[in-house]
This record gives C-alpha cells, sequence and structure tokens, in this order.
C-alpha cells in the first residue's frame, strides 16, 4: 500500500493548469488537477477510459456535448461512461480548484 498526501503533492500555477500524477497501475490512473482561478483545461478526450471525476475544493465548469455547462463542486462526484468525449475543465472562479481524476482502462 502505497499514501499519499495530497496537501504535500498539490501544485498550482497562475499561468497554467496543473496535472499532478498521484497513481499510475495496469488499468488505472488517478491525477490530481490544481487549478487557479481564471484557468481551463484544452479540450482534450481519454478514449478507452471510464472517468470519475472528484472535486476536492473550490468550484469548475464543465461543458457538456449539449451546449450546458455543469458546475462541479467538492462533495460530489461524476461519472463518464465514455472517456471519448471533449473534456475541458475550466475555473471562471476567484478561488483555486483541485479534482481527483480516475482513469480505468476498458
Amino acid at each position: 500500500m502505497e499514501k499519499k498526501v495530497l496537501l504535500e503533492i498539490e501544485n498550482y500555477n497562475s499561468e497554467r493548469y496543473v496535472h499532478v500524477p498521484v497513481f499510475e497501475g495496469e488499468r488505472t490512473k488517478v491525477i490530481l488537477l490544481c487549478l487557479s482561478a481564471g484557468l481551463s483545461v484544452p479540450p482534450h478526450s481519454h478514449p478507452g477510459f471510464e472517468i470519475t471525476l472528484q472535486p476536492l475544493c473550490g468550484k469548475a465548469v464543465l461543458p457538456t456535448g449539449e451546449g450546458n455547462e455543469m458546475v462541479l463542486n467538492p462533495g460530489e462526484i461524476y461519472f463518464f461512461a465514455d472517456g471519448s468525449q471533449n473534456f475541458n475543465p475550466k475555473n471562471p472562479f476567484s478561488e483555486s480548484f483541485q479534482m481527483l481524476i480516475h482513469l480505468v482502462k476498458k
């Protein structure tokens, strides 16, 4: 068993998003997304993966394929069975945002 303390590995940058690798196994990757206020992640996808998003602090907005936006809030968890759809969280808020992203190979 391995332990990581999020406060020790978090990393924010005022000019770009930061992905901190937390764990990489045979089928699973866990990434800590650190998104400073006003920043966004460029649109991208994760084909062949199922994805869970677990916001830890702050808020962010995730555009949906239907042209809407979903607010990502701490205390909630989000599931995507198809990682091939575009994914680009953005933080239009004044506080930093932090989220664990779990990628599991299908």
